[in-house]
């Protein structure tokens, strides 16, 4: 017999646990590690430091017809066309080695759709970066020393 496990809507996926140090917030473990690590090894990068507009918001001219409420009663019914921009925030990023950071436990297909829209619009604007993307602490450390050896 097997089980299955439905996800509930609203849940979270991973078990990050937000760490704040020099008072700054991370979203988790590992973004914590990865920032004492560049700060002990003297390589500066700024945490979030650069937002990316990946898709711009636009508005589809033709009907639309989704789920929606009304006076808090789920209705099926037409709405606009308005659809948000999509944009994407790496962990870590440097100007100035011209390096970005993405540490990553756990991938989701979310995180995949976006970080493949990430490195196309990077490669469309001609903006190339090195891009580090560890997902546990020997990679970060790894990530560290391969930062290094470029900057010396």
């Amino acid at each position: 017999m097997r089980l299955k496990f439905k996800r509930k809507k609203g849940k979270k996926n991973t078990n990050a646990k937000v760490t704040t140090i020099d008072g700054i917030k991370f979203a988790s473990g590992l973004e914590a590690y990865c920032y004492q690590q560049l700060k002990k090894a003297k390589v500066k990068a700024d945490y979030e430091g650069r937002k990316f507009e990946l898709i711009e918001k636009f508005n589809y001219p033709g009907d639309v017809y989704d789920k929606g409420r009304e006076r808090g009663v789920k209705v099926y019914k037409k709405k606009t066309g308005n659809v948000r921009n999509i944009s994407y925030t790496p962990d870590f990023i440097s100007e100035e080695h011209r390096f970005i950071i993405e540490t990553k436990g756990l991938r989701t297909p979310e995180f995949n759709m976006r970080f493949k829209l990430f490195f196309k619009k990077l490669v469309d604007d001609g903006n190339i970066y090195d891009i580090y993307i560890p997902s546990n602490r020997k990679e970060v450390d790894k990530t560290i020393e391969l930062i290094k050896s470029k900057i010396k």
